[in-house]
């Protein structure tokens, strides 16, 4: 038979690579759907041996006789394919984060962001925390700031004036943090009034090194050069339970130890002089009259 005689006799590699093992004709004629999967498995045989003798796995030069289907036609379906695929992944990865238009930043879109809509936990409590300390902002920083909020894969972005003070939220480990990093010398020196600093000598000549190196206000640094000279002759109950504050000039600086109940003010007067006043309670007052101690 004419149609018989031209067809192709497949063979297939023994496993020792030296003998060659022939198809019987009549399968290859009533079940061409195994000789696809013969040849897939030719070209997987080849792989696992390239890899095992270290060559290329298509570096054999085995007889291949039978269907037009060859391992150069898995190439061409296979490469393409895993390079289309590695490539939408690289595509994917690199896509620019979309990242929406910044809102105004006031308290008032601080909290309509907060109940706009639901919102994951760590993103609320990120909100709070700009919301509580944003409040206590001077107006030279809430006027001129840019606060990004990342907390938990959620970022939100609010600015407001040219955004010269650049305040952070962030969320580590189940805990909010609030950092600001002022735009000039002169927010620097009114955000120290925000709220109290620890009180004891060494704060208190902190703040005047600070104030010096950021040419701070004149007055507010010769008022805390008055309250370095007085506040180390105070008895040791009244330094440690007290509430010091230095108003000179457009700025305040408060400090606090314990519970703040002696209170101290440092200011200047209308004739230009520098006041050291204390206001003690309980037995401080005694204590003061016998133990105020001279320091020169």
């Amino acid at each position: 038979m004419k149609e018989d005689s031209d067809l192709l006799e497949p063979f297939l590699l023994d496993e020792d690579y030296r003998e060659h093992k022939l198809v019987r004709r009549s399968s290859y004629q009533k079940k061409p759907g195994e000789l696809l999967l013969l040849n897939f498995a030719v070209l997987w045989h080849n792989i696992k041996s390239g890899i095992k003798y270290n060559v290329s796995c298509f570096s054999h030069k085995h007889t291949m006789t039978g269907p037009p289907l060859k391992r150069s036609t898995w190439v061409l379906i296979l490469v393409p394919s895993i390079l289309l695929t590695i490539g939408g992944m690289w595509v994917w990865r690199n896509l620019p984060i979309a990242v929406a238009d910044p809102k105004n930043l006031t308290v008032a879109t601080l909290l309509e962001a907060k109940k706009s809509k639901p919102l994951c936990g760590a993103m609320e409590k990120c909100l709070d925390k700009a919301i509580k300390e944003f409040i206590l902002e001077p107006d030279i920083v809430k006027e001129n700031a840019k606060m990004i909020l990342e907390c938990n894969g959620t970022r939100k972005e609010f600015v407001s004036g040219k955004g010269g003070n650049y305040i952070e939220v962030f969320w580590v480990d189940g805990q909010t943090y609030y950092t600001v990093k002022e735009a000039n010398s002169k927010a620097r020196m009114a955000r120290l009034g925000r709220q109290p600093l620890p009180l004891s000598l060494a704060s208190i000549l902190n703040v005047y090194q600070e104030l010096a190196s950021h040419e701070g206000s004149e007055d507010l640094r010769q008022c805390l050069n008055k309250t370095i000279e007085e506040f180390p002759k105070e008895p040791s109950d009244v330094q440690k339970n007290a509430k010091l504050v230095v108003s000179c000039g457009e700025n305040n600086v408060i400090f606090c130890s314990a519970a703040g109940k002696n209170e101290i003010t440092v200011y200047k007067d209308m004739h230009g002089k520098i006041e050291f006043n204390v206001k003690y309670t309980g037995w401080a007052w005694w204590a003061s009259l016998f133990t105020r101690r001279q320091v020169k």
